[in-house]
């Protein structure tokens, strides 16, 4: 009997994918042999580097990581990469449509080798279209496949309609099978009234679905913090930055809060009024004072909590950080970045990293959340029921 295939898409870039591919295999690891599941990322398009060279999808890497699926080759999570490039090369290409033959195969490989598991969870790229250029969008992937779709929807209630308007009649044109919806990243407080209005009924009305009826699947709570950055990851990122103490340490790794940009003289500064555990600060390293005082604030933090989540020192194209406010970061512990560039510039870099962030290999505190919020907002018997899987 071949396996139920489910795949994961969402309306854009960043939805959500990768933590629900987590969340429903972590459900469905408490009714069933784990052994039974399988994932894959069939298109993958950010890479990463195994020990052996390898490169893979990262998100693949991710899930094999934290899923706790036994037995995986790594290497066939992510068998189609579309590395920078790769575009431009598949339309230069004498044969085009042979390229994108022989990417399907890989795909079709993959489903070979896991034709023994009984469900399969694979998780789709970006937003609908992603990959049409080479004959490879999420909607002709889950044909591919003969998989059965859960699309993760934006919050609110007058958008989410919009959007799910747009983007299931997509799926809907090309004869793909979406089945179930997950509004994801919703705020708690609004949870009442989306669930109020947005009703299987009025999905159903609105859109008639390939395969069955559309079935919500979960109203999922936006969790704080969950796709912030850690200073580990904002380090990497930031090319000319100059790493202030060890980047391998918990500290590094742990998810950033707000960020504050602080011009303030030290002496007008309001820190506990403006200043909370877990902030991401950027100040000009032209003022010792201020460094100081940012440090002595973070020592008091500490003592009751957790302390400031890093510090990024700008010196714009010509300030040079002190040497002696260098040694203090690195007693301090805190997390420091110093980068050559002006304030305003770091903080648009920021914005930017915070926009993208994903999931990393290292964020287990994370793991243990997304767990959590599946085990509490996923309805995993009614998956059961909507893709007729046995447990």
């Amino acid at each position: 009997m071949a396996p139920v295939i489910i795949y994961i898409t969402g309306f854009h870039q960043h939805a959500g994918k990768t933590v629900a591919a987590l969340g429903i295999i972590s459900s469905l690891k408490k009714i069933m042999d784990p052994s039974r599941i399988g994932f894959f990322k069939p298109v993958g398009q950010e890479m990463v580097s195994l020990a052996g060279g390898k490169r893979i999808d990262k998100d693949a890497l991710i899930v094999d990581t934290f899923s706790g699926i036994p037995n995986i080759d790594i290497e066939d999570t992510s068998p189609v990469r579309l590395t920078s490039g790769f575009t431009r090369k598949y339309l230069d290409s004498p044969d085009p449509e042979e390229v994108t033959r022989k990417l399907r195969m890989e795909i079709s490989k993959t489903l070979e080798i896991m034709a023994a598991k009984d469900i399969i969870i694979a998780e789709g790229t970006g937003h609908p279209g992603v990959g049409s250029i080479v004959g490879l969008s999420n909607a002709k992937v889950s044909n591919l496949m003969k998989a059965e779709i859960i699309f993760l929807s934006a919050g609110g209630i007058g958008k989410a309609l919009d959007q799910l308007e747009v983007n299931i009649s997509y799926f809907l044109y090309k004869k793909s099978r979406v089945r179930g919806i997950i509004f994801n990243k919703l705020l708690p407080d609004k949870i009442p009234i989306v669930k109020r209005y947005i009703t299987e009924d009025l999905l159903n009305r609105k859109l008639a679905a390939v395969g069955g009826p559309l079935r919500i699947l979960g109203f999922l709570p936006l969790i704080e913090n969950i796709s912030n950055p850690s200073m580990h990851l904002i380090s990497r990122k930031w090319e000319n930055g100059e790493t202030l103490g060890d980047p391998d340490t918990e500290a590094w790794k742990t998810p950033c809060k707000e960020i504050k940009v602080l011009t303030q003289p030290s002496e007008n500064l309001r820190r506990r009024n403006f200043l909370n555990p877990g902030d991401l600060i950027i100040i000009s390293c032209a003022s010792q004072t201020r460094s100081r005082s940012i440090l002595k604030y973070n020592k008091k933090l500490k003592e009751h909590s957790r302390g400031l989540g890093g510090i990024i020192l700008a010196g714009g194209n010509y300030v040079t950080l002190d040497s002696q406010v260098k040694k203090d970061i690195a007693a301090a512990a805190l997390p420091a970045l110093y980068v050559p560039e002006h304030m305003a510039t770091c903080e648009q870099k920021l914005l930017k990293i915070y926009e993208s962030t994903k999931l990393q290999v290292y964020d287990y505190n994370k793991i243990e959340e997304i767990e959590k919020l599946y085990r509490e907002h996923f309805d995993i018997q009614k998956f059961l029921d909507t893709f007729n899987i046995k447990a």
